[in-house]
C-alpha cells in the first residue's frame, strides 16, 4: 500500500527554512507518531499533530522518573534520497532501557514504522543537503497511570517528535572549532545505577555540574567515575575520545552510555583507516600521554576538545586531522556521499 500524501501538489516540498542558520533548538513539525500500551498490548494510534500531551497526574513518569529517551539523525542524501542511521541500534538501546525500568519493550518493527511514517510526513522539514543540517528525530517512552505507590506503570507512550537542527556547538567542526571543558567533581551517575541507560534523570543530574562550567567560562563539564573520581567517563552528554601514538581510546565504565555514534566512530576507525583501538579505564593522569582529544554524540557527532581543566591543572590539545577523517567519513556515510559497508544507512520513502 502506498503511503498517504501528507503534502498536496503545489505545495513546496522544502519548507520555508534558513536551514544553513539553524541552531540546535525545537522547531516545531506538523506531525508526531504515537503508540500506546494497554492491557499488555501495544497500539498504534499513528500520526498525530497536536504537540502537547495529557497525562495522568499521578503518572510513574512525572514523579519517579520512569522515562526514556533516544536521539537519531535522519539526512538528505547527495543523491536526494532521505537516510536514517542506524534506528535499528537506536531501537534495541531503548529497549534495554526499558527493560531495565521495568516497562514493555517496544517491538522493533513498530519503532521503525513510526521513523518512517513521521519523517515521511515531515519530509519538507528534511533540511537539503550540504545544508550542515539534519532532521533530529526524539522517540520517547514514558509510564504513565492513575498512581502514587512506587512501582512500575501499566500504562505507557511511546512517541516520536523531530524537529531540523544545525550544529549542536555553533561553528560545527573544524580545525577553528576547539573547546574547553572543565574536570566536575560531582557525579551524573551512580555505581551501579542507570547511566548505561538513556534515562532522563541521567541528563537531569547533569544541569547543576553543566551550568557550573558554562558559568566558569567552559563549554561544559567532564564527569569522572562515581567510586574512586579518577577516571573519565562522559564529557557533558557526550563520550569522551582520545588518540595515544596510533591507537583510539575510549573509557569503559558501567556507568556510560553507550553512544551509537562512538561505536560507528570505532568500528570506522578499525574497518576503514585500520587504526587500533580500545576501550578501556582512562585515568586523568593519562591525558599528559594524549597526543589528541575529542568528544562525540548524536547531536555534536565530533567536536574537538582544545583544552581541560582541573582544579590546578590543565591539558591543551592540537587538532588532530584524524578528528577530521573521522567526521568526514561518518557523515559521508550518513548522507550517502561515501559507500556504506556497514549498512548502517535506512532509505525512508516519501
Amino acid at each position: 500500500m502506498d503511503r498517504p500524501r501528507y503534502y498536496f501538489p503545489g505545495e513546496r516540498d522544502t519548507a520555508d527554512l534558513d536551514f544553513s542558520n539553524l541552531g540546535f533548538d525545537y522547531v516545531a513539525c506538523p506531525y508526531r507518531f504515537e503508540a500506546v500500551f494497554q492491557h499488555g498490548v501495544w497500539r498504534a494510534r499513528g500520526l498525530v499533530e497536536d504537540n502537547t500531551m495529557q497525562l495522568p497526574e499521578g503518572s510513574q513518569c512525572l514523579h519517579y522518573g520512569q522515562q526514556l529517551f533516544e536521539g537519531m539523525k535522519v539526512f538528505r542524501g547527495g543523491d536526494d534520497k532521505i537516510y536514517a542511521f542506524r534506528p535499528r541500534d537506536n531501537s534495541r538501546r531503548l529497549n534495554e532501557g526499558a527493560l531495565y525500568l521495568r516497562g514493555p519493550e517496544v517491538p522493533e518493527e513498530l519503532f521503525l514504522h513510526g521513523v518512517e511514517e513521521v519523517v515521511a510526513a515531515n519530509h519538507p522539514y528534511v533540511p537539503p543537503h550540504g545544508s550542515g543540517a539534519s532532521l533530529y528525530l526524539r522517540p520517547f517512552y514514558v509510564g504513565i497511570g492513575d498512581n502514587v505507590g512506587v512501582k512500575p506503570a501499566t500504562d505507557y507512550v511511546f512517541r516520536i517528535f523531530v524537529s531540523p537542527v544545525g550544529p549542536y556547538y555553533r561553528g560545527g567542526f573544524g580545525p577553528d572549532q576547539g573547546n574547553s571543558f572543565m574536570i566536575s567533581r560531582y557525579d551524573r551517575a551512580a555505581p551501579g545505577g542507570t547511566g548505561h541507560i538513556k534515562a532522563g534523570g541521567n541528563y537531569a543530574a547533569s544541569f547543576h555540574p553543566g551550568s557550573e562550567a558554562k558559568k566558569a567560562g567552559f563549554v561544559d563539564a567532564i564527569y569522572l567515575d562515581p567510586a574512586e573520581h579518577k577516571f573519565i567517563e562522559e564529557v557533558g552528554a557526550a563520550n569522551f575520545l582520545a588518540f595515544r601514538g596510533d591507537a583510539l581510546l575510549t573509557p569503559d565504565s558501567p556507568s556510560i552510555l553507550r553512544s551509537i555514534t562512538r561505536q560507528s566512530l570505532l568500528e570506522i576507525a578499525a574497518e576503514i583507516f585500520k587504526w587500533p583501538t580500545e576501550e578501556r579505564k582512562i585515568s586523568v593522569d593519562e591525558l599528559d600521554d594524549f597526543s589528541a582529544a575529542a568528544c562525540c554524540g548524536t547531536a555534536a557527532v565530533i567536536t574537538w576538545i582544545q583544552r581541560i581543566v582541573d582544579a590546578e591543572r590543565s591539558w591543551d590539545f592540537p587538532f588532530d586531522e584524524r578528528w577530521q577523517k573521522l567526521y568526514d567519513s561518518l557523515v559521508g556515510i550518513q548522507t550517502g556521499t561515501e559507500d556504506d559497508p556497514f549498512g548502517w544507512r535506512h532509505e525512508i520513502s516519501v
